[in-house]
Order: C-alpha cells, then sequence, then structure tokens
C-alpha cells in the first residue's frame, strides 16, 4: 500500500495571529524558555512578516 502526504492548505495558528500576538507570544517564549524549536518557529513568521527588526 502506498501512502501520499498531502500538506494542508489551511494556514498555521501562528500565522492567524495579528503582529502584535505573534510578537506578544515570541517575548513570552524567550521569558519562559520555551523550547528553542518553538522560538525558531515563531522566528520564522516573525521573518515572513518582516518583523524581526522590532526590539529583537
Amino acid at each position: 500500500m502506498e501512502y501520499y502526504f498531502h500538506p494542508s492548505p489551511r494556514p498555521s495558528s501562528l500565522e492567524l495571529l495579528s503582529d502584535e500576538q505573534l510578537t506578544n507570544i515570541y517575548e513570552l517564549a524567550v521569558e519562559a524558555n520555551a523550547s528553542s524549536d518553538f522560538i525558531e518557529i515563531i522566528k520564522k513568521v516573525l521573518n515572513e512578516r518582516n518583523l524581526t527588526d522590532r526590539d529583537h
């Protein structure tokens, strides 16, 4: 049996957040010493929105 992966066309939960919400979550994640993988995912979305120059 062969299986094929079909990525979902839906946006991720992080992509649905406003810029301010995403920035707040990033700051909270850093303060809480969240996993580096999670922080990197947030950074990726911040980069895609060109928000990385904001106090980071």
